[in-house]
């Protein structure tokens, strides 16, 4: 079940820490945009998205996140489409767009299966503006892949 956080964003910053390490780079974006949590039947989290818009007509997937041990059983694919489904009922929404790693092999076969396509590559992203390395799969994360998908 979707839900909207209004308050204590802060409390969610463990599970959003879960798809993106740097703490300093949660900060900066979790004060702006929508927060929504993807809540069981019995009201406990499973996991959470965070959105911004960045431009007219496009919203941007800041983070996506579900606790480890629901990972694998399809929260995420339906707290996405859920998010994808409130996001068409926006007249003013045409576009989403979400960033990942060069190295997240799952996260880009998860975007892709959902409609997603890779539109754009950021060299060199996470060595410029992440303290420490960043190592998925083995491979060392580089570069910033934006995928988009119109609603």
């Amino acid at each position: 079940m979707l839900h909207t956080v209004q308050k204590n964003r802060e409390a969610y910053l463990p599970l959003l820490l879960l798809a993106d390490p740097s703490e300093e780079m949660v900060r900066r974006y979790l004060p702006e945009g929508e927060l929504y949590s993807w809540l069981t039947s019995e009201g406990e989290t499973v996991g959470v998205l965070h959105l911004t818009a960045p431009d007219d007509g496009v919203v941007e997937i800041k983070n996506i996140a579900v606790r480890e041990q629901y990972q694998g059983q399809g929260h995420g694919r339906s707290l996405l489409e859920s998010i994808l489904k409130l996001l068409r009922e926006r007249e003013s929404v045409e576009k989403v767009i979400v960033r990942t790693g060069n190295s997240s092999i799952g996260n880009l076969a998860f975007y892709q299966k959902l409609g997603f396509r890779i539109m754009e590559i950021e060299h060199d992203y996470f060595v410029r503006e992440y303290e420490h390395p960043i190592v998925e799969d083995g491979i060392r994360c580089r570069d910033r892949l934006m995928l988009a998908r119109t609603l």
